[in-house]
Order: structure tokens, then sequence, then C-alpha cells
């Protein structure tokens, strides 16, 4: 088979949340391993950068950096709420600098790290409280 006939069926698929290639590797796990770097998901999936981005907007309508951006501010927000350092964060969703981590959660949340951090844990406490007034 050719390498654009091949091209032409698309090699990643969505099951439920997570999404696919061909021999059943989850692209999201490939892209916490490598720090999110789209090149480098794109060359271990034996891609070019540009068929990766063709064939994940046909799979799922968003292209490879916006779905990384999507799943790190998601994550992040699951690691403020288990109460996790803010830098610490920032390291382990693959940032090479806090700054960029700043920047990224404010334009997904619309406010940064340390605001967000302070709103989760005052609904936080404040949902604490309110079970314990119910005993």
């Amino acid at each position: 088979m050719s390498k654009s006939a091949s091209l032409s069926n698309n090699p990643l698929f969505r099951r439920g949340e997570r999404i696919y290639d061909e021999s059943g590797r989850d692209i999201i796990e490939l892209a916490e391993k490598k720090s999110y770097m789209v090149s480098t998901v794109a060359e271990i999936l034996g891609m070019t950068v540009r068929e990766f981005e063709g064939a994940l907007e046909r799979s799922v309508g968003i292209r490879p950096k916006e779905l990384f951006r999507n799943h790190r501010a998601v994550m992040a927000r699951r690691m403020i709420q288990e109460r996790q350092d803010l830098h610490e964060i920032s390291n382990k969703l693959g940032f090479r600098h806090y700054s960029h981590f700043a920047t990224e959660i404010k334009k997904y949340y619309g406010i940064p790290p340390l605001q967000l951090q302070a709103m989760i844990r005052d609904r936080c406490d404040a949902a604490n409280q309110g079970l314990a007034g119910d005993k």
C-alpha cells in the first residue's frame, strides 16, 4: 500500500476520551512521556508533523497542540485539587518554565494559577464545611 493510500484512511481513532493510533498506542500517553512535543509524538507515530495534525484533526476536530494544551490544563486542575505545589505541577506537565505554565493556565481558565488554586481551595473548604455541618 502506498503512503498516500494509507493516509487516506485515518490512522488515528477515538475511543471514549482517548485517541489511539492503528497499533493501539494512546496519543495522550505518548504526549505525557514526551513532554507534549508534537514533533516527537509525530515521529514516534511514523508521521510528519503535518500528517499528524491532519490525522488528529480528521479524527477529533482539533490539532495536536490544542489537544495537548487542553489535556495539560485539565490535569493541572486535578493536581491543584489534590493540593500539589504549582511549581511541581508545572514540571510534571512538561513545562520548561513556570511562566509558560502560568500563561497557559490563564489562557485556558481566564485566571492565573494562584487564583485558580485559591478558588479551588475555597470551594473545597466550603464543601467540607457543609459536610461537617450535616453530621
